[in-house]
């Protein structure tokens, strides 16, 4: 199997703009497309996930809510019963007592009993009421705002849809070049292919043909291997577009393949500079034998292969490995 580096520059970018879902980062184009192929069921069943965990809560608090209002009036209850036991002893002595002066204190201190009856009976259980309100509180707030709480814990499916909606462009590019990536897996491990290459250069170098200055460029794939080095563009268009829009598509390609030269120029001599084969992959097919220009070939995902292995020209295995250490650093 072909030794990749890097991974595609469009998944890379879907990746980064990508919010966790059900906890879990979105980590490869795999999970990228089931995500956006089952948004209305993955978006459904989280939303029943919520809606569970909001039943299961308000449930806890309902029940939280009848052990606080049992303990409490159990315990106020009790507590009423104590309060008048002590009053009912007071009253006793005041009926018992043999002189003016233990009458009095007895009625001072049931006159103060009775008043502060109710106090003594509610007050231990303050902090009980307090939690009691705390609890309904929440489970009234949990109620009303079910729908904003179910709309949060969709926020980031949501989210994540829309952000893939509004870059519709790089997720097809994301397509494209998966499915050649994954096509060009089958070369042998002679071979490497390095993606999403971009090169930058200070001061921008100068193509003279078109009177442009290039500051910097992105390749989609490279290949380098025993039957050369193969710079790879890779355009998920209509097979219409492919030809109705050569003119830009030949522009990209020799401008990358300028700055490639341009790149590799500054690690080898001049006229050593390895060549470098142009070849566009049109993912939804093209004419056979169909060439965008002299210098740059177009195939499909199914016969890419086929087209790197079948070059006749050849690189020595330690060409290979210079060209790789060269373009690694880029990656």
């Amino acid at each position: 199997m072909v030794i990749i580096h890097g991974v595609s520059g469009s998944t890379q970018y879907l990746l980064h703009g990508l919010k966790p879902v059900g906890g879990r980062n979105l980590g490869t184009f795999e999970d990228i497309y089931h995500f956006y192929s089952n948004y209305a069921g993955i978006l459904a069943e989280t939303e029943a996930v919520v809606n569970n965990q909001l039943d299961e809560k308000i449930t806890c608090l309902n029940d939280t809510e009848i052990q606080l209002d049992v303990r409490i009036r159990e315990g106020i209850a009790r507590r009423t019963e104590e309060v008048d036991v002590e009053i009912a002893e007071l009253r006793t002595k005041i009926d018992n007592a043999t002189n003016i002066l233990t009458r009095w204190g007895c009625t001072v201190k049931c006159w103060i009993a009775v008043s502060l009856r109710s106090r003594k009976i509610s007050r231990p259980f303050s902090g009980l009421k307090s939690e009691l309100r705390g609890v309904q509180n929440e489970r009234v707030m949990l109620t009303r705002k079910r729908p904003e709480f179910v709309n949060k814990g969709c926020s980031n499916i949501i989210a994540n849809h829309a952000f893939i909606a509004d870059n519709i462009s790089f997720y097809i590019g994301a397509v494209g070049e998966e499915t050649v990536i994954n096509a060009l897996a089958q070369l042998s491990d002679e071979y490497h292919l390095f993606n999403d290459v971009n090169l930058r250069f200070h001061p921008p170098i100068h193509w003279r043909e078109k009177n442009d200055y290039i500051k910097s460029s992105q390749i989609d794939h490279i290949v380098v291997g025993p039957t050369g080095l193969f710079l790879v563009e890779t355009k998920n268009w209509k097979f219409s577009d492919v030809e109705t829009k050569s003119n830009k598509l030949v522009y990209q390609v020799r401008r990358s393949s300028l700055a490639l030269w341009f790149y590799l120029r500054k690690n080898y001599a001049r006229y050593d500079v390895p060549k470098t084969r142009n070849v566009v992959v049109s993912v939804q097919g093209c004419r056979p034998g169909q060439k965008l220009d002299p210098y740059i070939d177009i195939t499909t995902p199914n016969r890419l292969c086929e087209y790197i292995t079948t070059r006749t020209n050849t690189l020595p295995a330690d060409a290979v490995d210079r060209l790789v250490a060269v373009i690694g650093r880029t990656v």
